[in-house]
């Protein structure tokens, strides 16, 4: 059995890293593909009064969905005390167009068993076996392009029928490639509704700067300045800059984590900058990157600051 924070990555790296491009390890199994005909219900479906399994489903299920507006109201108030909706929204890589409704799809087949629920007040435990859709095999993947947003945004109505329809026709059939894994959550229960609690009171804050080489003309900034992670929580960083030269400028960006003793637990997912860039003269640009605080990050750390130093590229 895996730790909550696990699974929370594992939901999230599952719905969303074939968008980022990466390849993201999972635990647990590789499940053998198979229908899941007892759980389709889209993740806003959740009934007034819902007991607290029901509620880690309908998280989970929007969480690979990366669903802020299914997720927020889900989440305890102690939680949200530490982080606003704007915030959490902003650190979530949002699917759009053709891709949402494909993931939403996906995320609407997230499966799960109750193994365990302990209640106790105000207070619930709730261990689940889950089943989620594995939205980076090979048969997902080559249906969806690749996870090519501008390529499935470009397709028209009746090709993107089509892909849902053989997503169906895999579902049905037992063919859709799935996952498998047992988590625990605790929830509590607020003005008689269970919200899950994840922590972000204990959770480690990070904190984001650029710094530019003398002379470099290059304004350049970073969004967001700060937010606050637990473990297994995504984040998206992104870096605007905008070239004051008359010709073009290439820069070389190093990425430095402190304390470096704990750089290890922020894990850096995708970022464009590994590269030297090129900006033409008054030229704006947006390079995103993806930030996992990884499960493993030890309960003391409670800080963490990132710089990016743009340089001159030789």
């Amino acid at each position: 059995m895996r730790r909550a924070a696990a699974m929370r990555a594992l939901l999230v790296a599952l719905g969303l890293a074939a968008l980022a491009g990466v390849g993201v390890g999972l635990w647990g199994r590789a499940g053998a593909p198979g229908r899941d005909a007892a759980r389709d219900a889209a993740p806003d479906a959740l009934a007034p009064g819902a007991p607290p399994e029901a509620v880690a489903l309908a998280y989970g299920r929007a969480l690979y969905a990366s669903d802020p507006e299914q997720l927020w109201p889900l989440i305890a108030t102690a939680d949200r005390r530490v982080k606003d909706r704007a915030a959490f929204a902003r650190q979530l890589h949002v699917p759009r167009g053709f891709a949402r409704d494909a993931v939403r799809w996906l995320a609407a087949r997230v499966s799960a068993v109750p193994l365990r629920v302990e209640v106790a007040g105000d207070r619930a435990t709730v261990t689940l076996r889950w089943r989620l859709p594995d939205a980076n095999a090979p048969p997902v993947r080559e249906l969806l392009l690749d996870w090519d947003e501008d390529r499935l945004d470009a397709l028209p109505a009746a090709e993107r029928a089509r892909i849902l329809g053989r997503l169906a026709a895999l579902a049905e059939r037992g063919a859709l490639p799935v996952v498998e894994g047992d988590e625990t959550f605790t929830l509590v229960r607020e003005a008689g509704a269970w919200r899950v609690l994840l922590g972000w009171a204990e959770g480690v804050r990070v904190r984001f700067a650029v710094v530019t080489a003398p002379g470099l003309p290059l304004q350049v900034s970073v969004e967001p300045a700060e937010a606050v992670l637990a473990p297994g929580d995504r984040l998206r960083v992104t870096v605007r800059a905008t070239s004051t030269a008359p010709q073009p400028v290439t820069a070389r960006v190093e990425h430095r984590t402190e304390p470096a003793a704990h750089a290890r637990h922020l894990a850096l997912l995708l970022c464009p900058l590994f590269v030297p860039v090129t900006l033409a003269p008054g030229e704006t640009r947006e390079f995103a990157s993806e930030y996992l605080l990884l499960a493993d990050a030890p309960k003391t750390l409670r800080a963490l600051a990132v710089t990016y130093a743009l340089r001159p590229a030789p």
